[in-house]
């Protein structure tokens, strides 16, 4: 058998591939917006290391196979065909997935948009390309092709690959070491559930004084809880919030602003979860995929499942192991990417399982694949099913527009689904909330644990991505040990180290929050709150999101907000206005005001303190 020669197809194979897709994101916004050149390049030698390792792995039961057959004296034409199936089936993924984004690129059509009849034209297509897939590489085996040709790829493949392991040395970055000490045992520590709705303003929630009766169930229990009345987020979209959650860090420190931003370097393993999962807490995050999915955001190590699937090495599969190896962070982001784009094409066109629309699930109440009702089932399977400390993270989608379909209306009529932002839809949405934290809430009960759990009731930024409106922050400590108002301003940076201090853990130093435990009445120390906005984040038609990346330095950010005890404040990077407002409800007990010249020299010097320059 000619093992060399079957090795060096593999190899180019796998290394076209690895560059093809690369090509395809790194030529576009995407996760390696924002890499350095070394980060880029060793997602692409690192990749085509892994893809080369994985087709070898796959292909090498075929070849014991041949060599079974070849021992046996069988027809030895019928080797070829075993030993080169699965590399064939594998090209043939790779130019399907660049076929379709030609398509889609250059038409606006891809398989995405296929259904009908038109499907089977794509299986047709499909099988025509395994077929000249198996024709290119047993021609190759068979010498029907210049040898130097693939002598030439291969000698170039060698060296992609070669380059990995350097790649990998000088921009590898080390998990960290954080010490702290637990006094308790772990069986004596509470669970952990976040229950966080999208986009929910304090100032329509009655219990914040809203007129309209829209968290009855949170009102009859708000004695139980710590409130804070005047909290605010640091970020007007949902993944700068998430991650300013976890980590305690604003997202002008991680750069996490909107997607396809993601944690890069240190910033991917400083986290509360991972500390979490540290002490033993089985941990899990149930929200949507792409805009607030743990992993997707490369959140390194920090949960256990998320979203229907395993994240950890314990998981099972090799896509997972290689996840949790921090030398291929973040190449393994590329990997799980590519499987992930020829996986769904082949469903779509072999099973007519709709490919996702990451658009559609966050925008399109009508076509999400997620609802707030499987949210609800997925908690309580997960709540019924662990044995240990939890800590778990849910992220519901009802109140996010700029359509509500709500469960119930009382506020709202049916023609309000087909309005805009229909405030009247937005408070029926919220009470569908009220409703989902009485299910949880009645859950932790019926099972013997509300009392040993911190259960926390928040949202990611206000209504219409504002992040200038107050948004609910409840925290209810095991025993309601801890219950009343705090006055002042707080952030969500707050969270991640109040948890820490409820565990009797001292804040880690990275985190930029303060432990609300510690802050009284008085709120927050920092005078000055900061969110980031993206942009271009407004409604354009009434049916789409103009989401636009600018050019570097700023990539998605394009907003910078701040809040100043009853003062708020927007600074728009492209035209380097800044307006201001008074806070809306705002019960600060404070007096301080600034101008916008000053507001504005504030902000400045903090973008300038996070390596924002400009000219």
């Amino acid at each position: 058998m000619k093992i060399p020669k079957i090795v060096s197809i593999i190899l180019v194979i796998a290394t076209a591939w690895a560059f093809f897709e690369w090509l395809f994101f790194v030529t576009k916004p995407s996760f390696m917006s924002l890499f350095t050149l070394f980060d880029k390049l060793n997602v692409l030698s690192s990749s085509a290391l892994l893809v080369f390792l994985i087709l070898l792995a796959f292909t090498s039961p075929f070849l014991a196979l041949a060599a079974l057959l070849r021992r046996f004296s069988l027809d030895p034409r019928f080797i070829p065909f075993v030993v080169f199936f699965p590399s064939a089936l594998i090209l043939t993924a790779a130019l399907l997935v660049m076929i379709d984004n030609f398509s889609s690129t250059l038409f606006g059509y891809g398989i995405r948009n296929t259904s009908g009849w038109v499907i089977y034209l794509y299986r047709a297509g499909t099988l025509a390309l395994l077929f000249f897939s198996g024709w290119l590489i047993f021609g190759y085996w068979n010498g029907r092709f210049s040898s130097v040709q693939l002598r030439a790829m291969t000698w170039i493949a060698t060296l992609v690959l070669v380059s990995s392991l350097p790649l990998m040395l000088l921009t590898s970055v080390r998990p960290t070491d954080d010490d702290f000490e637990l006094s308790a045992e772990l069986e004596e520590l509470p669970n952990i559930l976040i229950l966080s709705g999208d986009g929910i303003a304090a100032e329509h929630m009655s219990l914040y004084g809203y007129e309209r009766e829209t968290t009855p169930f949170l009102d009859s229990v708000r004695d139980e809880f710590l409130i804070a009345e005047n909290h605010f987020s640091n970020a007007s979209d949902t993944g700068g919030s998430v991650i300013s959650l976890f980590t305690g860090k604003l997202p002008t420190t991680t750069k996490v602003i909107y997607p396809p931003d993601v944690l890069r370097g240190r910033d991917s393993y400083q986290h509360l979860p991972g500390l979490l999962k540290r002490i033993g807490y089985y941990n899990a995050d149930i929200s949507m995929r792409h805009y607030a999915d743990p992993y997707d955001l490369n959140l390194r190590g920090g949960f256990d499942e998320a979203n229907f699937r395993k994240l950890g090495s314990s998981g099972g599969t090799l896509i997972a192991a290689i996840r949790g190896i921090p030398a291929l962070n973040p190449a393994s982001m590329l990997i799980d990417r590519m499987s992930e784009r020829a996986a769904e094409r082949f469903k779509h066109i072999w099973t007519g399982k709709r490919m996702m629309d990451p658009l559609a699930e966050v925008n399109r109440p009508a076509k999400r694949w997620i609802t707030d009702p499987m949210r609800q089932d997925e908690i309580n399977r997960f709540v019924s099913d662990s044995a240990r400390p939890f800590f778990l993270h849910v992220h519901t989608m009802g109140t996010h527009g700029e359509r509500f379909r709500p469960s119930r209306r009382v506020f709202s009529t049916e023609a309000d689904y087909e309005n805009a932002w229909s405030v009247d839809g937005y408070d029926d949405a919220i009470a569908d909330f009220d409703r989902l934290v009485e299910q949880t809430y009645e859950l932790l009960k019926e099972r013997g644990l509300l009392e040993s759990t911190l259960l926390v009731i928040t949202s990611d930024h206000g209504f219409v991505h504002n992040a200038l409106d107050r948004v609910p922050m409840m925290l209810r400590f095991p025993g309601a040990a801890r219950t009343g108002t705090i006055r002042g301003n707080t952030q969500r940076l707050d969270l991640a180290p109040t948890i820490l201090a409820a565990l009797g853990i001292k804040p880690m130093g990275w985190m930029e929050g303060e432990s609300l435990l510690n802050l009284g009445d008085a709120g927050s120390p920092a005078e000055a709150i900061f969110a980031s906005g993206s942009r271009g984040d407004k409604v354009t038609d009434g049916k789409t999101w103009s989401v636009a990346m600018p050019a570097p330095p700023w990539y998605s950010l394009g907003r910078l907000h701040l809040i100043y005890c009853a003062q708020g404040f927007v600074l728009r990077l492209d035209s380097m206005e800044v307006q201001g407002k008074a806070i809306d409800g705002s019960t600060a007990a404070c007096e301080k005001t600034l101008s916008l010249k000053e507001a504005k020299q504030i902000m400045l010097e903090h973008l300038a303190a996070r390596g924002y320059e400009w000219e």
